[in-house]
């Protein structure tokens, strides 16, 4: 059987597919997705595809009719049509969780920065003007706040969500959440208090969105939210851009209807200089690094190469996204 690898894999992982497969790889993370075409000639005699960021369209998907596995190395599964693999007989394995750790350590990081300007001090420094306008001035010019005694909104009680209200809990603040799938006992257990989004975005110094990007999120965070945060909280956004209405954002950011706002996420990446976000000095942007850790590979490696293994074990992983093609991709994996 052959296995087509498109994704960053650890050689200890790529070794334990080779012990089943005949491996095909492709070397291309930091180079961009493969096309269809491209994708189509490599996979259309494969068997399982461990893929990241390529994305499986229906077109894609129908020209592989051995395809009985995707390992796709990522939390949400928003690379591959879920019902074209269905269709074919096709289990999509996913990695959840995978970057929850990066994520909520770089969120928590954003938030101290908003307060305490470290990367805007840290360019003073590089561009003189500490020297040209006095030992002083940063003091005045980057002067911040503590954390203790901030109430911090959670939009979102995932498993990001929930770590970040773990780090968050030694820095004594306040804690806020709105999820409206989770139940007040377990929010509470986690030291947050449950309440209404309004309710939230008016009383939080800082509002942290983790979100799945979908029909129900799309441009929650819209300007009539924006308008109910008060004038001195911050914005953090490290899950999805879409959840956050963009042209409101601008003007927001623009006009000081809040005091600022860390923005990892972005609709069109990459954005250079000359985005308007870019160019407000209450703006922090970061070039999507939540997910950018070396543990972050290592665990996607173990969650969807395990699950894998486990599938062809005659086991059904936790991980399956799409269980309702279960019985399909056994019986090809038994041709």
């Amino acid at each position: 059987m052959k296995a087509f690898i498109s994704s960053r894999i650890l050689p200890e992982w790529l070794e334990k597919i080779a012990e089943r497969f005949e491996v095909d790889q492709s070397h291309r993370f930091d180079k961009g997705n493969l096309s269809n075409e491209e994708l189509i000639a490599r996979m259309h005699d494969s068997h399982v595809a461990v893929i990241e960021n390529d994305e499986l369209p229906a077109e894609v998907l129908e020209q592989c009719p051995d395809l009985f596995a995707i390992v796709d190395f990522r939390g949400t599964v928003a690379n591959i049509d879920i019902e074209a693999a269905t269709r074919n007989g096709t289990v999509i394995l996913n990695a959840p969780g995978r970057n929850a750790d990066a994520v909520a350590d770089f969120t928590v990081a954003l938030m101290i920065d908003l307060l305490r300007h470290v990367v805007a001090g840290e360019r003073a420094i590089r561009e003189g003007l500490w020297v040209s306008k006095g030992a002083r001035w940063a003091y005045v010019a980057h002067q911040g706040s503590d954390m203790p005694g901030k109430t911090v909104g959670l939009v979102g009680l995932g498993h990001i969500g929930r770590l970040v209200a773990e780090r968050l809990r030694g820095f004594r603040v306040n804690l806020l959440g709105y999820d409206p799938y989770v139940s007040q006992e377990a929010a509470a257990a986690l030291g947050i208090r449950l309440c209404e989004l309004d309710e939230l975005l008016e009383a939080a110094d800082f509002v942290s969105l983790h979100l799945p990007h979908n029909a129900h999120t799309e441009g929650m965070i819209d300007e009539a939210a924006l308008r109910r945060m008060k004038p001195s909280a911050y914005l953090v956004n490290t899950s999805r851009a879409e959840v956050v209405d963009g042209e409101a954002l601008v003007r927001c950011m623009s006009e000081g209807w809040i005091a600022g706002a860390a923005l990892d996420v972005f609709e069109d990446e990459p954005i250079g200089a000359d985005h308007p976000l870019v160019q407000l000095p209450n703006v922090l942007c970061t070039p999507h690094l939540g997910g950018a850790t070396t543990d972050v590979v290592a665990n996607h490696c173990r969650i969807g190469v395990e699950g894998l293994l486990a599938f062809l074990d005659g086991t059904n992983p936790d991980n399956i996204v799409n269980p309702a093609a279960i019985e399909a991709a056994r019986r090809k994996m038994s041709r």
